[in-house]
């Protein structure tokens, strides 16, 4: 499914069509719209969308060409507006300096009253900037003394240095399909930037049709053309896209959107076998400890699946690269479960690899590299780190000060079992990448991948 988390479908632009519009978007994949209002009278229209129509949501707000509108009266109306229970955001609100229409101050002023409305009302901001960076940061700054802003940037077009202090101030990030111009090449280097957890999709639609259909009418139809352009820049499929862009939705705008557990998750063209959820390290960098969620899949077990659930959820081994067994937990903690689907899968899987800790031998309390030759294609360890000391600082393994060791051992004996093997370490600050290279390659005589820190899938 795919969300289209700001558009102006109240506009007259779609008075001829607006319910042709609207078909059209639910056949290419748009399972819920975000209706943004620029005005009062578009406020009240936005809500009466959400409320004729189950798959549209509504933010109410006025637009800072449009802030002189905003006087006692009119802010009573969107109060009362903003508490229909079809509403998720306040929106679009903010400062535009662009043609400077209307007085920095009364743009500012008001902004800030919005600012308000949103921290009564617990509803996350949609932020219109252009132009108006500098005044922007400092207001959100001010106005969110713990650091931290609840709302999105929408329309993203400042560059890294906006974008990095955007971010650090917790805001979702998210591009509309100007993305797709031919002359979008900067802009397209900023999305590269942005973490997957932060993206949003929007269409802001009547406005920035596509590159494909540019100079018409842009609608929620088209922000397929925006999945697969942020999917090519990501290096990820635009199911992936998708997937992980509606979770952020879902997270920011509180849409209770049912998000199930997955035993097998796809990504890109690789299916992961989340078996279990337990680890024998604790590792402080972990992602575990701040979501359960992996390229907009929930990795939360509520329990550990049986080989039967594993293989159902599988379904088509064959259709994928690869089967990978890596969730979030360490697969050799059920050593049979594992070999039993390898063994199942086999006949029909092209490669099977097993991520893993490296800590099997120490689980199982003996050598597992035999019994996972001719079942496991390729092995990926995470040594992590270039020594036992700092392994243990950072991992802090269950099995103590030993397990550096016993890991480079695990993988000494994967590479003699004939199983192709990887290790990889991760780029923390005190981490000797050279030194960690050497182990793997040199010392161990595997191949070596770097990983980078809080990116995972």
């Amino acid at each position: 499914m795919l969300i289209d988390t700001h558009c102006h479908l109240d506009f007259k632009d779609f008075d001829p069509d607006r319910e042709e519009v609207l078909k059209r978007a639910r056949q290419a994949g748009v399972g819920i719209i975000i209706n943004a209002a620029s005005s009062l009278e578009g406020s009240i229209r936005s809500v009466e969308l959400a409320e004729n129509h189950d798959f549209i949501y509504a933010a109410v707000g006025i637009h800072p060409h449009e802030s002189p509108s905003s006087d006692e009266k009119a802010f009573a109306r969107l109060k009362s507006l903003a508490r229909s229970k079809k509403v998720v955001a306040v929106g679009e609100v903010g400062l535009d300096y662009y043609r400077q229409t209307v007085p920095g101050v009364t743009q500012k002023e008001v902004f800030r009253k919005f600012i308000g409305l949103s921290k009564e009302l617990s509803l996350p901001l949609i932020i219109h900037d252009r132009d108006a960076h500098a005044d922007m940061l400092a207001i959100l700054k001010q106005e969110f003394k713990s650091g931290k802003a609840d709302g999105v940037m929408h329309c993203f077009s400042g560059d890294a240095a906006f974008l990095r202090q955007c971010l650090e101030l917790g805001l979702f990030i998210s591009f509309t399909c100007n993305l797709t111009f031919k002359n979008a090449a900067n802009l397209r280097a900023v999305a590269r930037e942005v973490p997957l957890d932060r993206i949003l999709l929007e269409t802001d639609a009547p406005f920035l049709a596509p590159q494909a259909h540019r100079g018409k009418r842009n609608e929620p139809a088209y922000i397929t053309f925006l999945a697969q352009e942020l999917s090519n820049i990501h290096s990820l499929t635009a199911e992936d896209i998708g997937r992980l862009t509606t979770h952020n939705a879902n997270k920011l705008f509180r849409l209770n959107l049912m998000e199930n557990a997955a035993i097998a998750y796809e990504i890109r063209d690789s299916l992961y076998l989340n078996i279990t959820n337990r680890c024998t390290n604790d590792c402080d960098f972990c992602v575990r400890s701040s979501t359960d969620f992996v390229k907009g899949h929930n990795l939360k077990l509520e329990k550990e699946p049986s080989l039967e659930e594993i293989l159902a959820a599988v379904r088509n081994p064959d259709k994928y690269k690869e089967i990978v067994f890596c969730g979030y937990g360490e697969p050799t903690l059920r050593l049979d479960v594992l070999k039993e689907t390898a063994c199942a899968l086999k006949k029909k899987a092209k490669t099977i690899r097993l991520v893993t800790n490296g800590h099997g031998n120490l689980i199982n309390k003996r050598p597992i590299a035999g019994e996972l030759a001719g079942l496991i294609d390729k092995v990926s360890v995470s040594l992590n780190m270039d020594s036992a000391a700092k392994y243990n600082k950072r991992c802090k393994p269950g099995f103590g000060g030993r397990t550096f060791e016993e890991i480079k051992r695990f993988i000494a004996q994967c590479k003699a079992a004939g199983i192709e093997t990887e290790a990889t370490c991760l780029d923390l600050p005190e981490t000797n990448l050279k030194k960690c290279r050497a182990i793997i390659e040199n010392e161990l005589g595997v191949k070596f991948r770097l990983r980078r820190y809080n990116v995972v899938g």
